[in-house]
Order: C-alpha cells, then structure tokens, then sequence
C-alpha cells in the first residue's frame, strides 16, 4: 500500500486538518474524499488526479575537497592525502520542488544507493586512493527519478606506499631477503663441508706424517735385522729390534696426537730446535744416512701452529731422503733471521725433476710434496723445491712471522 502526502505546494491553504467534533474525512458517493483543516474543507477528487511525469534534471553544483574547490563539470586528479570531500546538488521542479528526493552513490566506494531524502549534500572521509564516480539522481513528488542524473569523475592519488609500485618492490625485498638466507645456508653448507674435508685432510696428513714415516723407519730396522740375522750378528740384531720398538711406541704416540691435532711429542719437551734434533736422530738411527741438524740466529718463540709444521715438513723430508732417495748425507738448516724463520733439509740422494711451477697433487705419487706445500700455505710460508735428476735434493720453507 502507497500513500501521497499533500500540503501548500500542491494548493492547500494549510497543512494542518482538524478532527473530534466532526468527521476528519469523508468519502461522497461519487467518489470524492472530503477532509477538514483548520482553514475549511478540502476535496480531492482520485479520478482526476493528475500526475507528474517530469522528471526533474540535477546538477552537481559544488564539489570541495579539504576546503578546496573543484569545477564539478570537469573531471579532477586530486593529490594523496586528501581526507574530506563535500559534494553539493539539486534538482529542479517547479511543481512541489520542496518533495523533489535525491539518491546518491559513489561508484568505487558504495555498494548501494544512498537515500538522501530531500538532503542536497553528500559527505565522505578516508576513502582510498582509485578512481571513483559521484552520481547523483532526483524524483519529483510524484516518485518519478531522473535516473540518468548527474556525475563527477575523479582520480585520488595515492601515497607512495599505497602504489603497486611500493609493494613489487616489498616483494622483490622480501624476495632478495629470502635469497640471502638461502645463500647464507648454502654458504655455512660449504664451509662446513669444508671444515670437514680440511679435517680429513689434516689426518691424512698427520697420519702420513707420523705412522707411515714411523713404519717407514720400522721396516728399515726390520731389514737390517734380517741381514744382521742372516749373517749371525745377533747382537746388532738385539739393537735394531730395540729400535724398532722405540718406533713403534713412537709412532702410536704421534698417531694419537695427530688424531686429537695435538703438538708433536718431540714439541712437548722443547722447542723447535731441539724437537727436529730428536726426530731426526730417531728417523736416521740404524740406517747408512748421517744427518746434521745446525741453527743459526736468534731462536725466538714459534706459535704451536708454525713449530708443529715446520717439524713436519722437516720429517717428511728427511724421511723423503732416507726412504726414496737412499741419500748418505742430510743437512737440516734451520735460520732465524728477524721476523722470518727458513728451514732447509738438503741430501745427496738421487733426486727427481721437480717443477715448483706445478702444484703437486695427492694423486700423483707426491702425497709428501703435497702434504708439506699445505702446510707451508696453512703457517703464510712458501715451500721452494729444488732438485734433479742424480743431483740430490734441497727442500726450503720461509715463513714471515708477526711483529
């Protein structure tokens, strides 16, 4: 059920009806509705009601923006930041313009229609940035709606973080942050994997440096004790047999150091100097090669680090002379020269060609050249070998010390 309200503007003299002594209203016979106001009676005749099909135009008339004015015929690109929009209109009718109703929408923003009754304004605050439409349309007092109505297009920017622009580049961020964890992780992967290859190494290292070179020796005697045997020397037997258990307990002395990377036995009681004494009397006993250990310069104090290898490299080339190169005479020079310390082991073996210009490898059959030339590098040093063919061998570790 509809009902029409009417009052002045459509030709009342008053709005106000009375009722109580007599009848508010009355229907005649002929179907006419009679009503009392308080200025006479009034009669509205439904058979002859004329309707108003005019729709009434509208127009946008203002259109403020945080106080700033915006032609409402021309579309408009607002900046970021902008908080409150005030948008004005009207509609005209010339018959009851006070019943002319008005909806409203903003396209981008509302999902509905807004009712406005007879309110010509719209207001809005913090909307996001995009492109957005006001639309306006106006009824009559009849309830006919000008749909086409009126807009106003316009654009607000947004703030720099709100652009897409922002977050491809939060995402590309978050991208790049999450690469650098992966690289990171892979990079720990590696250095792990190469602390535990470095650590192999180093037992391999250390293990051919004490219990292949100590077993090398312990052959040795066991050979002379088969000659000695064969030719009924039994007391030299007995000395060399001693010597081979000297090595032997030696050897698993050092094999246990190595494994716990631990300083050389011959270390523990001495310094340098004395420790290459040692092993090198141990490594030449019983056999036909005479070695000389000489120092020259000030001794100073080695860190654990550079005395244990270059007392490595020392052993391992004494035992290179004794074991491959069958040498009668080794010298073993070790100098102290300011910040730097030299050790030189010389031998007139048989020597080989060697190229200091091509790094050995342990797959070559150079296992002890290779093992001493990391060791050098491990302590900042640079191992030089010279050697030929028949013409012996000389093996040079200089290593520069700090302040």
């Amino acid at each position: 059920m509809t009902s029409i309200s009417y009052g002045t503007a459509d030709g009342m003299k008053t709005r106000e009806c009375s009722g109580g002594g007599h009848p508010a209203g009355w229907k005649t016979s002929d179907g006419k509705l009679w009503f009392s106001t308080i200025k006479g009676a009034v009669m509205i005749d439904p058979e002859n009601i004329r309707i108003n099909r005019q729709a009434p135009p509208v127009t946008i008339e203002a259109v403020t923006v945080d106080g700033e004015a915006f032609d409402p015929l021309q579309p408009a690109t607002l900046a970021a930041g902008k908080t409150s929009f005030d948008f004005q209109f009207a509609g005209l009718s010339f018959i009851a313009p006070e019943k002319v109703t008005y909806q409203y929408k903003l396209e981008g923003f509302d999902r509905d229609w807004v009712e406005a009754g007879t309110r010509r304004e719209a207001f809005y605050t913090n909307i996001p940035p995009g492109d957005y439409r006001f639309r306006v349309m106006a009824s009559n007092n009849d309830g006919v709606w000008n749909e086409t109505g009126a807009a106003f297009d316009f654009r607000l920017d947004p703030h720099f973080h709100q652009t897409y622009w922002f977050y491809l580049l939060c995402a590309a961020a978050l991208g790049l942050i999450a690469w650098q964890l992966y690289l990171m992780r892979v990079r720990r992967m590696r250095e792990q994997f190469s602390a535990v290859l470095q650590e192999r190494n180093r037992i391999a290292r250390e293990i051919h440096d004490t219990l292949a070179q100590g077993f090398a020796g312990i052959s040795v005697q066991l050979e002379l004790v088969a000659r000695m045997i064969r030719a009924q020397a039994q007391e030299a037997a007995q000395t060399h047999l001693d010597q081979a258990r000297i090595l032997v307990r030696t050897s698993l002395a050092e094999a246990r150091r190595s494994v716990w990377d631990l300083r050389s036995h011959a270390l523990e009681s001495g310094g340098l100097p004395e420790a290459l004494s040692e092993t090198i009397t141990r490594l030449t006993a019983g056999t036909p090669a005479q070695a000389k250990v000489q120092i020259s310069g000030a001794a100073r104090a080695l860190s654990p680090v550079v005395e244990n290898n270059l007392l490595r490299i020392g052993q391992e080339a004494v035992t290179n002379a004794i074991k491959h190169a069958a040498a009668q005479h080794i010298l073993v020079e070790l100098s102290f020269n300011g910040p730097r310390v030299r050790l030189a082991v010389r031998d007139d073996g048989r020597g080989f060609a060697a190229h200091n210009n091509q790094r050995p490898s342990a797959t070559d059959g150079h296992f002890g050249l290779f093992g001493m030339r990391e060791r050098a590098e491990q302590i900042g040093g640079k191992l030089i070998v010279n050697s030929a063919p028949g013409s012996g061998t000389e093996i040079i570790c200089e290593v520069k010390l700090g302040d």
